[in-house]
């Protein structure tokens, strides 16, 4: 069975725009290195900031080799998840130079997790851009969608 794209574009907007935290998977040397991040989409789908210490070993790992992926899921820690749940995959390249406006881009992330707002503005703090490649979406255990994001 196939799914409408605008269909797949749909759900995985909704999915980003309900949860706020996700796991990024960058590479240490040899082997993935996974963080907690707080992060915000665009709303094409295009895109996904996030910040990050520029003192961290997963900033480091960014600017050794920019390819990322990002883990968001439905998941709210009780049994039934498992047989419901949606997560999709972000796959892409984090860049640094932001060819949008930094200061709008962090007022935008610090809308959404105001929680983090002394952290999103202090100087020691990068803000990041995923250009996603690829979302991948899986539901209900065995339902995988492939969106390919044209940039």
């Amino acid at each position: 069975m196939t799914v409408d794209s605008s269909v797949i574009r749909a759900n995985i907007a909704l999915l980003l725009n309900q949860q706020e935290l996700a796991t990024l998977a960058t590479m240490s040397h040899e082997n993935p290195y996974c963080n907690l991040v707080a992060f915000t989409p665009s709303d094409d789908l295009q895109t996904i900031i996030f910040s990050t210490p520029r003192n961290s070993t997963k900033y480091a790992n960014i600017v050794k080799n920019p390819n990322v992926s990002l883990l968001i899921d439905s998941r709210t820690q009780s049994g039934s998840d498992v047989q419901t749940g949606t997560a999709v995959t972000a796959i892409g390249i984090v860049v640094q130079d932001l060819q949008q406006d930094t200061d709008a881009l962090k007022d935008l992330h610090a809308g959404r997790h105001a929680q983090f707002k002394d952290f999103i503005y202090s100087p020691d703090c990068a803000l990041l851009q995923i250009r996603v490649q690829r979302y991948i979406l899986v539901s209900s255990l065995r339902d995988v969608s492939v969106l390919e994001i044209d940039v």
